[in-house]
């Protein structure tokens, strides 16, 4: 930021379930998301923290692992009080922050922290209906400068295709057609901007979509759940002979066996986009690999604040700037799945994505963990038996912190928002 001008407005966009393959792409008709992309700097390799919502914002907000912010999964989810958050910098600088927020977001979680208003909302109010108006409303209210988050909801499953839009001139899926509509939404919202305003969008995880209209994908993933989540039984040799019959020349990179969220660490559901557009942003598309956890100090970077004088706590320090972009080199990206759909915390994953390679081991399982090599296998059908590196990949996994296993009440809440 220029010393003398004034700051910046923030506006930061969380599109949940928004793959990083679906922006500045032809798989929907997104003219205003890809001019943002174009225009501004486009970071296309930037790997999330997790594949479920609220360990992926608390990282978007404390630039923390869960090891170490306390935000586990969507229930484990209470933010450690010692670990600052975006809202509470930018708070302390003197911002006039309101989060706009939905799913399982709820003020509970302590993700509020920082905010002047934490305006939750049903799932139902979105920014493709009734719901626009009070968007608005609510951004042109706010006093400059302001950081305004906005949490959508329109592409999670189960997606609704607005009237007009379930065409495939929209894109080949619902996910996509859906995605085509939202992308008119925003820049009907970013009309109502003041000038002087940065917007970032972002995706908070990916999302499997190309085998939803299956029945027999239905049915194969409905078996592989009763037996490998539920008692605990290794499938993977099966799952992975259905992948290699379904998957090797696939229209999109998806696997037969996944849909939706949560349940994997494969590159659908961990890469996700993170766009910076505006006054100030240099147009540039960053193919270095990057993580979730660098958002929050790369956005204080932006604005001209001080990551490293937080307003209050001892802030670990896991994400670092991508400010100047230019400089950026490929950086570990640490990963985990830890859905709902996976039933128990026996079947989480962990990941460590570096050197061309993914090592993904199961910490409360008896089984093998597996290694990809992501230039002879970018769609992960063939783990290695015995890579070299993986000794040197698992070495890289955070080591945790913060752990009380506080549980939130909110299993009604997860059930009306799909997750059964």
């Amino acid at each position: 930021m220029t010393p003398g001008m004034p700051k910046p407005n923030l506006l930061f966009v969380t599109v949940d379930c928004l793959r990083a393959d679906f922006v500045g792409t032809d798989h929907a008709d997104t003219p205003f998301l890809d001019s943002l992309a174009a225009d501004g700097t486009n970071f296309r390799e930037l790997y999330a923290t997790a594949t479920t919502t609220t360990p992926c914002v608390a990282s978007l907000f404390t630039g923390a692992y869960s090891e170490h912010n306390g935000v586990y999964s969507l229930e484990e989810a209470r933010l450690d009080p010692g670990v600052p958050t975006l809202a509470e910098h930018l708070s302390a600088a003197g911002y006039d922050t309101e989060a706009l927020v939905t799913g399982p977001l709820v003020a509970e979680t302590d993700l509020d922290r920082g905010f002047d208003t934490y305006a939750y909302r049903d799932r139902r109010a979105e920014l493709l209906g009734d719901w626009f108006d009070d968007a608005v409303a609510a951004v042109e209210g706010l006093e400059e400068p302001f950081f305004a988050y906005l949490h959508l909801w329109e592409i999670h499953d189960p997606v609704a295709v607005p009237a007009g839009y379930d065409d495939p001139e929209y894109g080949r899926y619902p996910y996509a057609r859906t995605l085509s509509a939202l992308d008119r939404a925003l820049e009907d919202l970013s009309e109502h901007l003041p000038p002087n305003t940065i917007t970032a969008v972002h995706g908070d995880h990916g999302e499997a979509i190309a085998y939803r209209d299956s029945y027999l994908h239905r049915l194969c993933k409905f078996l592989r759940t009763g037996f490998r989540y539920g008692l605990g039984l290794d499938t993977r040799a099966i799952e992975r002979r259905l992948k290699r019959r379904f998957d090797r020349d696939p229209p999109i990179p998806d696997h037969f066996m996944e849909d939706g969220h949560g349940e994997n660490v494969f590159d659908f559901v961990a890469n996700v986009p993170f766009v910076l557009s505006g006054p100030g942003v240099d147009s540039e598309t960053v193919e270095a690999q990057v993580r979730q956890v660098d958002i929050a100090p790369t956005t204080l970077d932006l604005l001209g604040l001080d990551p490293e004088d937080p307003p209050a706590g001892d802030p670990p320090a896991d994400g670092e700037t991508l400010l100047p972009s230019d400089e950026i080199e490929n950086r570990t990206a640490y990963m985990r799945a830890c859905g709902k759909s996976l039933i128990r915390e026996e079947n989480w994953q962990r990941a460590v994505r570096a050197d061309d390679r993914k090592y993904v081991e199961y910490p409360d399982r008896d089984w093998e963990p597996e290694c990809y090599d992501l230039d002879a296998d970018p769609l992960e059908l063939d783990p290695s038996a015995d890579d070299p590196r993986t000794t040197r990949l698992r070495g890289r996994m955070p080591e945790e912190t913060v752990r009380d296993g506080e549980q939130l009440e909110i299993g009604g809440l997860l059930e009306d928002l799909g997750y059964k």
